[in-house]
């Protein structure tokens, strides 16, 4: 298996990422966001818990443990996350949805739901926002919010689809992927994000993706500022923010 020919360009939105180009191939993992494979030519190969299958178009729900054993010289993974997708309308598009970023965004934008949070949710949330990157206690966020532990850690699984401590690890992902994208080392990035050291975020990386943290120094990385609308929208205003390792300005 060759974990090592990741390349192409990472997108990263607010509630999703998206790769065009050659995703390597990764070792068994499971994360939290649904995850869609697409190709116009060529196909996937993907070995889950009910055996190996291949095509051009699959859809792979939240925390179902897969691992991607082939992919096409040049396609589009999504990672979206779960409490702004509806599963069963995402499914129903997955033909339809073009492997072009340009002409997929709109559609991300379709796809990704807006339906607002409980206000204590809402209130959780902000808590853990401020809390980061430093430790997360659930005392302090089951306070803000005004509801008990357990009540929290409920409402997070049926609202948000994850545990809060699987919500906190995907938060401070993302924002070493930021940390990355604003021209910082991997060692700071991991750092700025909450993981004890480099080793720490890409073991956490390779659990939730497969891959390492080196392998981003071989991506582009580019900011998207406002995955609620197509590219070139808000009167001309680019969405597309920081790049890193000599990415083109998006769509890409």
């Amino acid at each position: 298996m060759n974990e090592q020919r990741w390349t192409g360009t990472l997108l990263l939105g607010a509630h999703f990422a998206l790769l065009q180009g050659h995703a390597g191939a990764t070792r068994a993992h499971a994360h939290y966001a649904h995850q869609l494979l697409l190709a116009d030519t060529g196909q996937w190969t993907i070995e889950g818990d009910d055996g190996i299958r291949s095509g051009p178009r699959m859809l792979l729900p939240s925390f179902q443990s897969h691992a991607v054993l082939a992919a096409p010289a040049r396609g589009c993974t999504v990672w979206l996350e779960p409490s702004h997708v509806d599963l069963a309308h995402l499914q129903a598009q997955l033909p339809q949805l073009p492997c072009d970023p340009v002409h997929l965004l709109p559609h991300l934008s379709t796809l990704i739901a807006r339906t607002p949070l409980d206000r204590r949710l809402q209130a959780a949330l902000a808590a853990l926002d401020a809390h980061l990157p430093e430790r997360v206690a659930a005392t302090a966020i089951a306070a803000a919010a005004h509801l008990s532990e357990s009540q929290l850690h409920r409402r997070f699984q049926q609202d948000l689809a994850v545990s809060l401590r699987g919500l906190v690890l995907w938060r401070r992902l993302r924002q070493a992927l930021v940390e990355v994208m604003d021209g910082h080392s991997l060692t700071a990035s991991a750092h700025a994000a909450g993981f004890a050291d480099l080793a720490h975020f890409s073991r956490s990386l390779r659990r939730m993706f497969g891959v390492r943290a080196e392998h981003l120094s071989r991506l582009h990385l580019q900011h998207y500022r406002d995955d609620r609308s197509s590219p070139g929208g808000g009167g001309g205003a680019s969405p597309c923010g920081n790049a890193r390792n000599g990415a083109s300005n998006c769509p890409l």
